[in-house]
């Protein structure tokens, strides 16, 4: 057997257990808020930095379609994903405003936005939280660590922090955090 392969799947389980038992409280009271904010005809909006933006992307779909079963829309947009949007800002020299920029062009009166980022300074992802708290609509951010964040702030409802440097490890996790939030929102709207 591949000593590495045993390696990393022993660490894969010994992270995911800690960041089940450090993060089961604030991944229950997001999952409710969401299934709130769902219930009351709000959309989820994701906004993530770059190694996140394709586990965003998945996670948008996940709620958008489904996760395991046939169910009603749960709409979900992933922020940034709009390529010709991405292009425009770039070229005009205002690429920070990206996310900024297609926040304001959905004009959701309610949402919840979630924020994947590694900890990393982003303007970005600062400029979209601090106008999605100007209009006073709920902010949860997963990270790195809490500490490390410069996003996290006074105003966020909800931070979880995943415990570990490893990028590859960060990406899983988040993608299994934002899986176990879509079983838990459909569990609790849909009852399954």
């Amino acid at each position: 057997m591949n000593q590495r392969i045993t390696a990393t799947c022993s660490q894969i389980q010994d992270l995911l257990g800690e960041f089940c038992r450090q993060q089961n409280a604030e991944l229950t009271r997001l999952a409710t808020q969401m299934g709130a904010m769902f219930a009351g005809g709000g959309q989820l909006l994701i906004a993530a930095g770059a190694a996140f933006q394709p586990v965003a992307q998945l996670l948008a779909g996940h709620f958008t379609y489904r996760l395991g079963f046939d169910r009603p829309v749960l709409p979900a947009v992933t922020l940034g994903s709009d390529q010709m949007l991405l292009t425009a800002m770039m070229n005009a020299g205002q690429f920070d405003q990206r996310l900024v920029r297609h926040y304001r062009s959905l004009a959701s009166a309610r949402h919840l936005l979630l924020i994947l980022n590694d900890g990393s300074p982003s303007n970005a992802l600062q400029l979209l939280r601090d106008e999605v708290m100007e209009n006073e609509q709920p902010v949860a951010l997963l990270t790195v660590a809490r500490e490390q964040e410069p996003l996290c702030r006074d105003g966020i409802d909800i931070c979880l922090e995943l415990g570990t440097d490893s990028v590859p490890r960060q990406l899983e996790l988040t993608l299994i955090a934002g899986q176990l939030l879509c079983e838990l929102v459909e569990s609790e709207l849909f009852g399954v």
